[in-house]
């Protein structure tokens, strides 16, 4: 099945969908996303998701006109129009089309953009893990918002790659750890989970909440708090979570090798366990 898409309520192919120059998404960055995927053809963390979304949507002052029951059906129109054996769906809503300035009024329509495309196989990233590089945290104060303003995001990424790594985490000045990418970082030290908290320094996945639990549940301490960059280097493992990718073992940190163990596959089978079959 080719990749499809929904602009403001009509479906079509992805390859035909297009919003207006003045749309504030590109303009300004005006716009919110979600990502939600399927398992076993079903979306996961659904609720969670929206709720979410409707958090970034309060946060920007945008109001949609759908309601969460709407686009719970929109989202499972779009996974069975997609039919794929798995299925990555991607929500954007932007504040709409207007005249090119920064100011904005409550009486633009805003635009609302779904894609569905094929979930990609990940599952390599898991066995082998990844390599990172830590670099400066330059993003703006409220990454809790999940923007579609990521250029801080892409350069680190870039950075990433073009020093023979996979990702890049964020390390503020003081040596406090943030997150990855598009990814949260755990660390397991002396059998407990670390994971920076809460707050708008990151922004809280839905996975990443799934994790604290299958951790907790399978009997592994599990905290959320500041985690130094010290403590990421000199961690027994570490690892990455996100919608798509699950769980990433970290083999390397700025070059350093994170020695490898039992605590993330565990962690990981119970998430499996728990939430996706």
């Amino acid at each position: 099945m080719p990749d499809i898409a929904c602009v403001n309520g009509k479906f079509l192919p992805l390859d035909q969908a297009v919003v207006p120059v003045e749309d504030r998404g590109y303009q300004f960055a005006d716009a919110i996303y979600e990502v939600v995927r399927t398992y076993h053809g079903k979306p996961f963390g659904l609720d969670e998701h929206l709720a979410r979304l409707h958090r970034s949507l309060d946060a920007i002052q945008l109001r949609i006109p759908y309601t969460t029951d709407s686009l719970k059906a929109i989202i499972r129109e779009a996974i069975q129009r997609a039919d794929f054996p798995e299925t990555l769906v991607y929500l954007q809503i932007s504040r709409g089309v207007a005249k090119r300035h920064r100011g904005f009024s409550g009486h633009i329509e805003p635009t609302f953009i779904l894609t569905a495309r094929e979930l990609p196989d990940t599952s390599r990233l898991r066995e082998h893990g990844v390599t990172v590089i830590t670099v400066p945290d330059n993003r703006w104060g409220r990454c809790d918002i999940k923007s579609v303003g990521l250029l801080p995001n892409v350069l680190a990424y870039h950075a990433a790659h073009e020093a023979g790594a996979d990702d890049a985490i964020f390390v503020e000045a003081d040596g406090m750890v943030n997150e990855a990418t598009a990814s949260n970082v755990f660390v397991i030290h002396n059998g407990e989970l670390l994971t920076p908290p809460e707050g708008p320094r990151i922004l809280s996945g839905i996975t990443r909440g799934k994790i604290l639990q299958a951790a907790r549940a399978a009997g592994i301490p599990a905290a959320e708090r500041r985690v130094t960059k010290t403590e990421l280097l000199g961690a027994d493992e570490t690892f990455l979570s996100s919608t798509t990718a699950e769980v990433v073992p970290i083999r390397a940190v700025d070059g350093q090798k994170i020695g490898s163990g039992p605590l993330a596959v565990r962690i990981y089978q119970q998430f499996v366990t728990m939430f996706t079959t």
